[in-house]
């Protein structure tokens, strides 16, 4: 499993998979599948009603998981030209036939035409045998028929256990890597519940997955985010997160060295750059405002996630104007600072607008505030403003969620930090609290703390 917040990179390591041969990745085959525009409320179709809740959704990942196990399979055997065993020849006409494709995407597995089959036979009968329902079942029709539904479930989940057998049987040496990216897209406010459960199924399939023998050469990973991750409710969760989970977590270094990279890649051939000073060599001063470093200067107005930095970058090269260096400015440095905090704000909008549509009302609170510093009465005072029915309980969540999500930070050791610079700081609402500098120009927000009545 892999974890990140919005923005660290989970889509480019999940491109970096997709794209890669097998003899670079330790031998494994990637089946990628991403989730972008998937029809969650279809995927509740395939829901076990007399299961629990934490395993109504097991067999509708397992049936997805072992279509596109067998449909690689077949694939790979015969750009080897491998003969083809009688099992997996019946596996490629039936995946053929009742998904329409022998290589079926998410939507072809998902709206299959196994609402139609009568009677799934196994591999010892001819594909030609299988006998469709006169007509066509839209997803509608499906989602409204309860028999519909009931046979779907049935055709798809004794479907699931012949192709696990012939999986199983005609795998050999052959290894796999399924990934799967954007889990958290195309959620509906109001479903994000059932979505979880659904997420938790997932989880735990992949987890039952890597501890079974019979596919010892399968390999699910998962790309999350922290946040939905940390929301989900089930048993071991915090030791499969020490287990098996990798998380995204970037540093200022880290950062300067990622970056440095694309700088090397993309600069004109003739400029020359100091290549001491890593991502800095492409300005004219080393340091700007307090001594700062100007890399760093970019880094302390983000949330230490790529994107960020490059959108800095960016916006920097928009008002870069040719000068003798080649170089850019401090001038330029400070002023691309303004564009960068809106495109920072609406980040933050697209990142939360399911998952907590308050966001957008609870940067509103912050805007009121009117400056970056400001203590836990004033925050009450303008929250309680704008949510006049909340109460002490919502105004504390509110809060908690400002800081969990680096948003607002407060001191350490004399300097403002955010959970996103310093992953172990505690709040504490005897204290100040500060806007986060990314946010200062979109919010209109002032050092100085005014006169307070």
């Amino acid at each position: 499993m892999l974890l990140g917040r919005k923005g660290t990179g989970k889509t480019a390591i999940y491109k970096f998979l997709e794209d890669s041969r097998s003899e670079d990745i330790n031998g494994y085959n990637t089946i990628s599948l991403n989730f972008k525009d998937y029809p969650w409320p279809a995927h509740k179709l395939y829901k076990e009603s007399l299961a629990s809740e934490l395993s109504a959704y097991e067999k509708s990942w397992r049936f997805l998981f072992l279509v596109k196990l067998l449909s690689k399979l077949i694939e790979i055997k015969e750009l080897k030209r491998q003969d083809l065993s009688r099992e997996l020849k019946w596996a490629k006409k039936y995946i053929n036939k009742v998904f329409g494709n022998p290589d079926p995407n998410l939507m072809e597995v998902l709206f299959s035409k196994l609402s139609r089959v009568k009677k799934i036979k196994g591999p010892g009968f001819d594909i030609e045998d299988i006998d469709f329902n006169i007509g066509e079942f839209s997803l509608d029709d499906v989602a409204e028929n309860k028999e519909l539904q009931r046979t779907l479930r049935s055709n798809a989940f004794t479907l699931l256990s012949y192709f696990e057998k012939v999986y199983i049987d005609n795998v050999g040496t052959d290894k796999f890597l399924i990934i799967l990216d954007q889990l958290d897209e195309n959620w509906l406010d109001g479903e994000i519940e059932e979505y979880s459960k659904i997420l938790i199924n997932l989880i735990n399939v992949c987890r039952n997955i890597s501890i079974n023998t019979d596919f010892k050469n399968v390999k699910i990973v998962p790309f999350l985010r922290t946040d939905i991750y940390d929301s989900l409710r089930f048993n071991d969760k915090n030791k499969l997160l020490q287990d098996s989970a990798i998380i995204i977590n970037w540093d200022n270094d880290s950062l300067d060295d990622m970056f440095f990279e694309r700088i090397k890649k993309y600069k004109p051939t003739d400029l020359k750059l100091d290549m001491s000073k890593k991502s800095g060599s492409v300005f004219e001063v080393a340091f700007v405002r307090q001594g700062t470093p100007a890399f760093k200067f970019i880094t302390r107005r983000s949330f230490f996630r790529p994107r960020d930095v490059i959108t800095y970058f960016n916006k920097i090269s928009d008002v870069h104007t040719n000068n003798k260096t080649g170089l850019y400015t401090s001038k330029e440095l400070y002023s691309a600072a303004i564009e960068t905090s809106t495109s920072i704000y609406n980040e933050i909008i697209d990142e939360w607008s399911n998952q907590f549509p308050e966001i957008e009302r609870l940067l509103d609170v912050l805007q009121t505030i009117s400056v970056e510093t400001f203590d836990f009465e004033r925050f009450k005072d303008k929250y309680n403003n704008e949510f006049s029915n909340a109460t002490e309980g919502d105004l504390r969540r509110d809060l908690n969620f400002l800081f969990k999500n680096s948003i607002i930070g407060q001191k350490k050791q004399g300097r403002w930090e955010y959970l996103s610079s310093l992953p172990n700081l505690k709040m504490n609402v005897e204290r100040d609290f500060r806007t986060h500098q990314s946010l200062k120009y979109r919010l209109q927000l002032v050092e100085s703390r005014p006169n307070q009545k």
